[in-house]
């Protein structure tokens, strides 16, 4: 099994017949969240919908199907989580089966790859399929991902009613978080590690040119700026900030502004209990409340981890931002229905 994009890229352009099998509603504990999706070929597997029983059991399903001298059509198939199927959640998920023609391959393979190149897009990368007999797969347009990124905030999709027919929504970015990084030292080269494989999509930024020796990626884009504090006005909406620098006093610039700012969804800056005490005194002096102050998180890192290894601060820190991304996401109105990937 093979979970990248690349995998997922690489299946479907085999030759071979191939099954997207999607996660289209849940209801109760599940392995995975609505709109999880996998790829089943004779030979290959990529992706995954939460392992165990389930997976083997749709996988077998699917490759029958996919042997079968009969019509291919999409059907959607109830699985209980219970003693039946060896699993022990609880809950219940329905499972999507859609055979994918060469054009639909074609097609998910080239929504795929785009999500690898979205250079700042403002909303999601979706893909729409019919629940019934079309064999139409849809790339949805911009506006049409923003209502989808507000139908299914915080989960990956699920079935939505579009007009006269039903449809399965799947997300296929990751939702990332965007998050602003002042430093490329060696805690913040150490946080960028721990931090790639994750949901953010990261800007590290540094004075030092020096320093900014990082190979950019789809997901980490290198800003050298000699006024870095000159760069949180471009920060959008609900971004992350990190502040890691070699200076107190740029330090000290950019957890002001960005503490100005009330709009911005994480603000955090390494340092001691006592480096705390003096930034707020130094912040009030220059005229900033309480509430402005409130929203800064320093020292950063989860408590009980102590270490000073860059790597081990990169990896409290990296269970931090998750924590703090998860409990935003859970914040959202969102309808109960359209968690469970049911909406419209």
């Amino acid at each position: 099994m093979r979970l990248s994009h690349d995998a997922l890229i690489t299946v479907l352009q085999s030759p071979d017949p191939v099954m997207l099998i999607s996660v289209a509603a849940i209801r109760g504990s599940t392995p995975r969240e609505a709109g999880a999706f996998m790829l089943v070929s004779e030979s290959a597997i990529a992706g995954t919908i939460g392992g165990g029983n389930l997976e083997y059991q749709v996988t077998l399903r699917a490759r029958q199907i996919l042997a079968s001298q009969g019509d291919v059509i999409t059907e959607l198939v109830p699985f209980p989580l219970g003693p039946g199927l060896g699993q022990c959640c609880g809950g219940a998920v329905d499972i999507a089966f859609h055979p994918l023609n060469p054009m639909q391959k074609n097609q998910l393979a080239t929504a795929i790859s785009s999500t690898q190149n979205r250079d700042g897009l403002g909303h999601g990368d979706w893909v729409l399929l019919s629940m019934g007999k079309s064999q139409h797969l849809e790339t949805a347009s911009a506006a049409d991902s923003e209502a989808l990124d507000r139908l299914f905030t915080g989960v990956r999709g699920g079935l939505s009613r579009l007009g006269e027919e039903r449809k399965l929504c799947l997300r296929l970015d990751d939702g990332a978080t965007p998050l602003w990084l002042f430093g490329a030292g060696h805690v913040g080269q150490a946080v960028v590690q721990a931090l790639a494989p994750l949901p953010f999509d990261l800007h590290l930024i540094d004075s030092r040119d020096e320093y900014l020796s990082l190979s950019e990626a789809p997901k980490l884009h290198l800003h050298q700026s000699d006024r870095p504090q000159g760069e949180v006005g471009d920060i959008p909406s609900g971004a992350f900030v990190l502040i890691l620098t070699h200076s107190h006093a740029q330090d000290f610039d950019i957890c002001r502004a960005a503490l100005m700012r009330d709009d911005l969804g994480f603000v955090g800056m390494i340092g001691s209990q006592t480096k705390r005490a003096r930034f707020v005194r130094r912040l009030k002096d220059r005229g900033l409340g309480d509430v402005e102050i409130g929203r800064l998180t320093c020292p950063i890192g989860i408590q009980g981890i102590t270490g000073k290894q860059p790597t081990i601060i990169a990896a409290s820190v990296a269970v931090q931002l998750l924590s703090v991304r998860e409990a935003r996401m859970a914040q959202y109105p969102v309808n109960r229905r359209a968690q469970d990937g049911l909406a419209g």
